[in-house]
């Protein structure tokens, strides 16, 4: 019985630790409808503009070998018998940094190789000449926005700010492609000074094999970029209008 309380009293210390990480995303504030509305769609500042092809293998290697690691980690920290309530924080912190660093190695092969990875960028340049995903999203924000408040050239007026962050590809180890957008949204009401905390919004996109990405005569890269705008317009009028 003193065993099996100090297996539940470990696993409160742990589910407790596992609270106070959590922090709750910040939220933009609701307009009320009929509000005068600027839109600003940009690129951010700190965005130099190149995009990155992430290798979703590494990544998922790190997070199985961190998952595995944690375990053991925590089973190990049990046998620490009453001081097991340190022992199995400790065990799974390092349990998980071991099993990241294996996972890495592992996921690390799974990489795009860089001839495929340049013709994969060099594609997606040339349908950006033509396809303007800034132009795009300021337009799907404006179609859907003009639904709920009254558009205006420029303040005074609340003033709503996306900032594109980062336009993003990722790869799998079987050679799947999939397109990552995020921007940053700030809401600055009318007449208000104080700085409004800003909210980070993303679009993931499904995997589509590399054939479709390359192939000059699909529309697929276009379909990818337009579903990012859309549903980034359509989730940040969503939370504007939740009032």
């Amino acid at each position: 019985m003193q065993w099996l309380r100090i297996k539940l009293r470990t696993a409160g210390v742990i589910t407790a630790m596992a609270l106070l990480c959590g922090c709750a995303a910040p939220q933009i504030t609701p307009l009320s409808r009929g509000d005068a509305l600027v839109i600003v769609v940009a690129m951010s500042p700190q965005a130099d503009g190149a995009v990155k092809i992430n290798n979703d293998a590494l990544a998922s290697g790190v997070s199985a070998g961190g998952g595995s690691g944690i375990a053991v980690g925590g089973l190990w920290g049990l046998s620490c018998g009453p001081f097991a309530v340190l022992c199995v924080p400790l065990g799974m912190l390092a349990g998980g940094l071991t099993g990241s660093a294996a996972g890495a190695v592992v996921g690390v092969t799974g990489a795009l190789p860089e001839p495929k990875s340049a013709l994969l960028l060099e594609r997606l340049a040339q349908v950006q000449q033509s396809h303007a995903l800034l132009a795009e999203l300021q337009k799907n924000l404006a179609d859907r926005a003009q639904r709920h408040w009254r558009l205006a050239p420029s303040a005074p007026a609340t003033v709503l700010t996306v900032e594109l962050q980062e336009l993003a590809l990722t790869s799998t180890r079987d050679e799947r492609i999939r397109c990552i957008v995020r921007v940053l949204v700030t809401v600055q009401p009318q007449g208000i000074q104080k700085a409004a905390v800003p909210k980070l919004y993303e679009f993931v996109g499904p995997y589509g094999k590399l054939a479709a990405w390359l192939d000059e005569s699909s529309d697929f890269v276009d379909t990818s970029l337009t579903s990012a705008s859309q549903q980034i317009a359509a989730q940040i009028v969503a939370d504007l209008a939740a009032n």
